[in-house]
């Protein structure tokens, strides 16, 4: 097991747009205490505006991080402040969307042609606000995917800004022909190149993200980097986080019954407070991947004649899984 004091960043999970929302972050932190979370990327407008998107933050569920997008210095130092003033303790700036909606509002990875708007973001945020400051990136972009290229970014943003923790997508962001989808998986993933970064600023802390499938593979990533960042697998398999706080944080292990009835009084009580439950069950729907049932949970929760029922009536039929002994 590894041990490692004072960093949050060990083990995260991505900020995922239209997912990693308020339900779903409150179920992982469930499952896992020890776990840094992510909101979804939230651009400076939504925040100034006050979007529904952009909620206060509660002290027992942290550790949670903001990821911001935006590419206008002194709003992002604004929304800095809000943030911290609802309780986030720690901002993560988006400069690795390669989407064409990014692009056009010049944020995410397109930034990474203009460190001088993230350096002046960030040196105006840490004068004005005490929030803990990263930023995601990828490797490189378009054809620039070398080390040389990558290098000289984390140099030039790590001895111009106050800026020490990067969070690094192991895949060069592509933004001309080729969809946001595709760019997911082509081109190669390239791990090597986060390591070489973290032998290359030791003082720094280099948290590596892409195609991490489960905690098995994050140690032997850990074994080159400060921190594992996984998305996509998690919310296909939401209970990989049951084993987290255990095998890298090496704390109590939690038992999957135990966790599922607190996920269910949670559910109940959302339900109570008139939240439609599907906003809640849609981040549960893979809890049972590949366990016995899971085909038939899949069913009763994407039913909407059960949305519509009773909640205390659904909440027996649950109660089934629960006391299956392969859980």
């Amino acid at each position: 097991m590894i041990k490692k004091k004072n960093n949050i960043y060990r083990f995260c999970v991505a900020p995922m747009f239209g997912y990693t929302d308020e339900y779903c972050r409150k179920i992982y932190r469930i499952i896992s205490k020890k776990t840094l979370l992510f909101t979804e990327m939230i651009s400076t407008n939504e925040i100034l505006k006050k979007s529904k998107k952009f909620i206060y933050n509660k002290k027992k569920e942290n550790p949670i991080a903001i990821q911001i997008s935006g590419s206008n210095e002194n709003e992002i130092s604004k929304c800095a402040e809000i943030s911290y003033k609802k309780n986030y303790k720690y901002i993560n700036l988006n400069i690795g969307c390669p989407s064409i909606r990014a692009q056009k509002g010049n944020f995410g990875a397109i930034l990474m042609k203009q460190p001088k708007i993230i350096i002046n973001s960030i040196n105006n945020i840490s004068n004005n606000t005490p929030i803990e400051i990263s930023i995601k990136s990828r490797i490189g972009i378009n054809k620039k995917d070398d080390y040389k290229f990558l290098k000289e970014f984390i140099y030039n943003i790590s001895t111009k800004s106050t800026c020490k923790i990067f969070i690094i997508h192991a895949r060069r962001a592509i933004l001309e022909n080729i969809s946001t989808k595709k760019n997911l998986k082509i081109p190669k993933i390239n791990y090597n190149l986060v390591y070489k970064i973290k032998k290359e600023f030791p003082n720094l802390k280099i948290i590596i993200n892409g195609e991490i499938k489960n905690v098995r593979e994050s140690l032997i990533h850990l074994k080159y980097t400060d921190g594992v960042m996984l998305g996509r697998n998690i919310y296909k398999k939401p209970m990989i986080l049951k084993s987290v706080d255990n095998k890298i944080y090496n704390k109590k292990k939690y038992k999957s019954k135990k966790i599922l009835y607190k996920i269910f009084k949670y559910i109940n009580k959302k339900v109570s407070e008139k939240i439609p439950m599907y906003k809640i069950t849609r981040h549960i729907i893979n809890i049972f991947k590949n366990k016995p049932y899971s085909y038939i949970w899949k069913k009763m929760i994407l039913s909407k004649k059960n949305q519509k029922k009773n909640i205390k009536k659904i909440f027996k039929k649950y109660k089934n899984f629960i006391k299956h002994k392969k859980l």
